[in-house]
């Protein structure tokens, strides 16, 4: 074990007296806390956002909004204030928008997707919206005014076909 020993301090010993001199880098420069995230605030100051007023209008008032991009859920143009809270009861949107077709000035029909059960029977679109797509706000949510917070340069790129139809099985 001490001629390991030996061994390891010599190897240090040559290596060091046949390197050649190295500068010395420069540590690097420090990163203000201020630069590190989106906010461009310290990371002690808690920035608030400024007041948004709620959409008030009614249901049917403002069009249809564009959507952020292909296959994003609609954001709600109306307020849904008086509209809430949804319960396993009540649900005022689907009492709305359960139409068979969109008619002008009319509520937009909800997707054939949102009465297909994915995890039980996912080739069957039932007469009811499913238990996963009963709470719209989870995905949908009202637009407002509010100007955003940080840019975006979001794209989604090219969206990609849709899947092709299973192919029945050769008898």
């Amino acid at each position: 074990m001490a001629v390991l020993g030996a061994l390891g301090v010599a190897g240090r010993a040559t290596a060091a007296t046949a390197s050649s001199p190295q500068t010395e880098t420069p540590p690097p420069a420090a990163v203000a806390d201020r630069d590190l995230g989106l906010s461009k605030t310290g990371v002690l100051e808690a920035p608030s956002p400024p007041p948004v007023a709620d959409n008030e209008s009614a249901p049917g008032e403002e069009p249809a909004l564009p959507r952020a991009y292909p296959g994003a859920p609609p954001r709600i143009p109306h307020g849904i204030a008086a509209l809430l809270p949804i319960t396993r009861q009540d649900n005022f949107c689907i009492d709305c928008h359960l139409t068979e077709e969109k008619v002008e000035g009319g509520p937009t029909p909800i997707p054939a997707s949102h009465k297909t059960d994915l995890r039980n029977a996912p080739e069957k679109a039932g007469e009811r919206v499913v238990g996963a797509r009963w709470f719209c706000v989870s995905c949908h949510v009202p637009a407002t005014g509010a100007a955003p917070l940080v840019g975006n340069g979001f794209s989604p790129g090219p969206v990609p076909p849709p899947p092709s139809p299973p192919t029945p099985a050769a008898p």
